[in-house]
């Protein structure tokens, strides 16, 4: 029993979008794996950085007494720490953006990927409210 055109024109179809969907799926996995290691390399030489120049600062500029320069030195290194945390994951998204709008990868990317960073503009989020 031969099956009608119409099914073997649907199964095509249907085995060509889960292709589709798997290679979108594989790509979205590569890109946030290499997001991730590029957040990480970034915020860890942003706090070698940022502990450095204030090493510097208080340590060759700062004429006060010894005791007075650890405490400051303990207080910044939380300040540097915390403060290069926020300031790599503002740039990790900046720079993720960016990436994403320079390659044009909002077609090889999942949905989901793309609007953790690129929100939808108020006429599309309204659409799919409409849904």
């Amino acid at each position: 029993m031969d099956m009608p055109d119409w099914e073997e024109e649907e199964k095509a179809r249907r085995k060509k979008e889960i292709v589709e969907y798997r290679t979108k799926k594989t790509r979205s996995t590569i890109f946030m794996l290499c997001a991730s290691v590029f957040e990480i390399a970034e915020t860890l030489i942003l706090m070698l950085g940022l502990f450095l120049l204030m090493s510097f600062i208080l340590f060759r500029l700062c004429d006060e007494s010894q005791q007075a320069v650890q405490i400051a030195f303990q207080i910044l290194s939380i300040v540097v720490f915390i403060g290069s945390m926020i300031l790599g994951f503002i740039i990790y998204k900046l720079t993720i953006r960016a990436i994403i709008n320079k390659f044009n990868l909002k077609d090889k990317l999942t949905d989901d990927v793309v609007s953790h960073y690129i929100k939808p503009e108020k006429n599309e989020t309204e659409e799919a409210l409409r849904r």
